[in-house]
Parts: C-alpha cells; structure tokens; sequence
C-alpha cells in the first residue's frame, strides 16, 4: 500500500510540473506575440517616470546601445545603434513591422565592417537617415527597395565645423553638434540651399557645460540638449522658442542621467540612452516645463 501512494505521489509531482512548465510556454508565448503584433513593440506605455524600454528585444543585456530608440512616421520601423558585448564596432539596428509582425533585429544595409554607428538621426519624413561613421555626417534616402548608399552632407555644413550629431526639422534646417568645441549650431535651408553654420546662443550653448547631442522638434518650438560637466554627468536640458523668435534659457529635465534624446513622432514620448539601455517616458514632462503663454505655436 505504501508503495502504491509513493508511486502515486511521485505521480502527481510529474502532472504538476509539467503544468507548471505548460504554463511557462504559453505565458512566454502570450508575451511575445503581444511584442511582436502591437504599437512600439506591445511594451506598457511610460508615464512621468522613465523605463527601461523593449527589455532583451532592443535594450539587451548582451549588447551596448549607444542612442534612443527612433521610429519612423507610421510606427512600421525602429532604429537604433548597437553591439554585442565582445564586439568593437556599433551598428544601426532596425526592426519592421511586416504582415502585423515585427521581424528580428538585424543590420542595416549601408551598414559597413570595421566602422562606427554610434549616432544617427531620421528625418521627420523618415525618409532620410542621417548618420556618422566615426569620420564624416553622411546621409541615406529611402527607396522602394530601401536605403541607399551613403551621400555626403552640402559641404558648406561641415566645412571648418566637423560637424557631428544633427537633428532634422520639417522645413529642412540642420542644427547639429561641432567638434571639437561640442557646441550647437544650425544650418538654415533657403531656396534648396543650406546656409554658413551659425552658432547658437547662451541660453543653449554654456560655457560650463560640453554640448554633446541636441534633438529639435520638427517644428523647432523646442530643442533638448545633451550637456556634460564631465565624463561622470550626462544631462538633459530643454530650451523653448520664444514669440520673438529666440530660445528660453534652458531648463533641466527631471532625468538623473541620460544620452541622446528623441522624441516620438506622435509627441507621446521621450527616448533616451543610459548605461542600462535605452529608456522611455511620457512627453508630459517637457509640457510641465513649457512657458505660458511665452511660446510661438
């Protein structure tokens, strides 16, 4: 007899295992389908306080993400910059939703061996990428058979500024950051033209700071601007544009530390690089900083 309910209980043991393993599966399974078929990857979104975004599908422990998370118009695309952990160089990595299903992570085609792509930035058309290779601001265009092979930005641009990391607006200016000063400037576009660089003011480019990335919105009613005081700080600070057409002195961002900002196309949220990966929060934190009623809309 004892044998027997030994037996039965070693029995029963065995059922419930497997179900609890069953039960692993189709949790896993329930997870990744809400990943692969739903806006920005099925993550939760963020409200006021920043989160680790897309966890082991874009922010990998075994990679080193070195920008934000950047999509395209529709939300069909993603991009950002990358390597594995035993690897030197970055990548720019994409993600598209195909059928209703994101696909793997994988390279993107300009991409070439044994150079860097640690910074790059959409146009807000995503019809442009521009990016640098560790030597020169190059950019792609999209075509019906995707990008392009890599074109040189208008020389006057980077003529005496080498310029660095850009941002895009709607109507075709560049702001971009100049080495080895790592201030903000802008190039203005007129006619298809683009102008002489110029320098930003004050309110943006600090004396006690090092500017390293800037993200401007597509409009330019306000820029977000990575500054250093050393290589231990990395903050973000926002500036807005005034009725008189000048930038607000800026202001810090409620973020301990972060890289890189973007904002979604959609206004809805903040995309940042820290040394955990990359991050997202709601857009509802530039709003509370925003003047009123002191900005041109």
């Amino acid at each position: 007899m004892n044998n027997i309910r030994g037996k039965m209980k070693k029995h029963i043991k065995s059922i419930l295992i497997i179900l609890f393993l069953c039960n692993i599966v189709v949790a896993q399974t329930m997870v990744d389908k809400s990943i692969m078929k739903s806006p920005y990857l099925g993550q939760k979104p963020p409200g006021l306080v920043p989160e680790l975004f897309a966890p082991e599908v874009i922010s990998r422990s075994d990679y080193f993400e070195h920008s934000a998370a950047l999509f395209t118009p529709d939300g069909n695309e993603v991009y950002w910059s990358a390597k594995p952990n035993n690897e030197r160089y970055y990548k720019i990595y994409f993600m598209k939703l195909v059928d209703g299903i994101w696909t793997q992570p994988n390279v993107a085609s300009f991409c070439k061996e044994n150079e860097y792509y640690q910074q790059f930035t959409l146009s807000p058309d995503g019809k442009k990428l521009y990016f640098t290779n560790g030597e020169k601001l190059l950019y792609v265009e999209k075509r019906n058979n995707g990008w392009s092979s890599p074109l040189a930005v208008p020389s006057i641009i980077t003529a005496g500024t080498d310029a660095n990391i850009c941002c895009i607006t709607s109507n075709g200016s560049i702001y971009f950051i100049s080495r080895p000063t790592y201030d903000v400037y802008i190039s203005r576009i007129a006619n298809g033209n683009y102008s002489t660089p110029e320098k930003l003011g004050e309110q943006i480019n600090s004396d006690d700071t090092r500017e390293n990335s800037v993200y401007v919105d597509p409009d330019e009613s306000y820029m977000i601007i990575e500054a250093s005081k050393d290589a231990a700080t990395c903050e973000l600070f926002i500036s807005f544009r005034m009725n008189d057409n000048s930038w607000s002195e800026r202001q810090k961002l409620p973020i301990k530390w972060g890289r890189f900002p973007s904002v979604s196309l959609d206004g809805k949220y903040l995309f940042f690089m820290t040394r955990e990966g990359i991050y997202w929060v709601s857009a509802k934190i530039i709003e509370e900083l925003r003047p009123n009623p002191y900005i041109l809309m």
